[in-house]
């Protein structure tokens, strides 16, 4: 669905609490208010469910080609800390044997290429990669979202924004250094790999922690892992955007660690804030 988008400008990486939580189309439509000069910005959230700092690795090599991307904002949460690798690619084969020439041969085979997506779980997801791919934004996980869009079927912007709920807690790439073990240590340089991987390209990054509810508990993102986001934003010299820890009304949530419709739009509106002044226009 990313390949078939023909401008991308901003890319958003994470979970399921950011895929169905930010819309990049309400991204752009805030930033053409809010910092007018930056012109007609497209984005796409490539956040999915199980997302883990494995996929961001892979992904970024394949992201960073595009020239005109000009900033990413990276999840960070405990569960994509947690989650298992993903198997990207087929365990290699060896040369000059049967099963590898039968690999090369099927390989050319698109229905066998893509046999995955006959698989009756992923059967759903047909219509969005082959017909609606190149009019979504990545946040449509569900059918009715995804042929409202097709349809041009924009989503409500944040009605009546309070951007002092909204104000997270910026942790900039100065942060004091911090005492880490050896795993969370671990975590925090993979982090700031992935980061040099997109300033190497000349692509800006921020890392957000998205909203929890006050119900959510236990919530590592609201205690024991601010020294992890500090630390992040020291070795990467990124900014951390800490919105695990504002207080909002139950209104937000469909359920305690993922934000709804309404949620969608005000948390969009609060990234497209932070990103405007990322790119020094706010």
């Amino acid at each position: 669905m990313f390949d078939r988008h023909p401008q991308v400008d901003f890319l958003l990486f994470g979970t399921s609490r950011t895929q169905d939580g930010v819309s990049p189309d309400l991204i752009s439509r805030s930033l053409s208010e809010i910092a007018p000069s930056l012109g007609a910005l497209r984005g796409y959230n490539a956040a999915f469910t199980s997302s883990s700092i494995d996929a961001l690795e892979a992904l970024a090599g394949r992201f960073v080609s595009r020239p005109e991307l000009k900033w990413v904002v990276v999840e960070l949460s405990d569960p994509q800390n947690l989650n298992p690798p993903t198997p990207w690619n087929a365990p290699p084969l060896e040369e000059g044997t049967v099963e590898a020439e039968l690999a090369e041969f099927v390989r050319g085979l698109r229905f066998v290429k893509h046999r995955a997506a006959f698989v009756s779980d992923n059967i759903a997801r047909l219509p969005a990669l082959l017909v609606f791919g190149p009019s979504l934004g990545g946040w449509e996980v569900k059918g009715i979202d995804q042929v409202a869009t097709w349809l041009g079927r924009r989503e409500q912007p944040a009605v009546d924004f309070d951007a002092s709920l909204w104000r997270p807690t910026i942790i900039q790439g100065d942060a004091p250094l911090q005492r880490l073990d050896t795993e969370t240590s671990a975590i925090a340089g993979r982090y700031a790999a992935i980061a040099a991987k997109y300033h190497a390209h000349g692509i800006k990054v921020a890392f957000a922690s998205p909203p929890l509810s006050r119900e959510w508990t236990p919530a590592p993102e609201r205690d024991s892992m601010k020294p992890l986001f500090a630390e992040v934003a020291r070795r990467s010299g990124c900014e951390v955007w800490d919105f695990s820890s504002i207080s909002l009304p139950g209104r937000f949530f469909r359920n305690p660690s993922h934000l709804g419709d309404v949620g969608r739009a005000h948390y969009s509106r609060a990234l497209a804030i932070e990103s405007a002044r990322l790119l020094g226009n706010h």
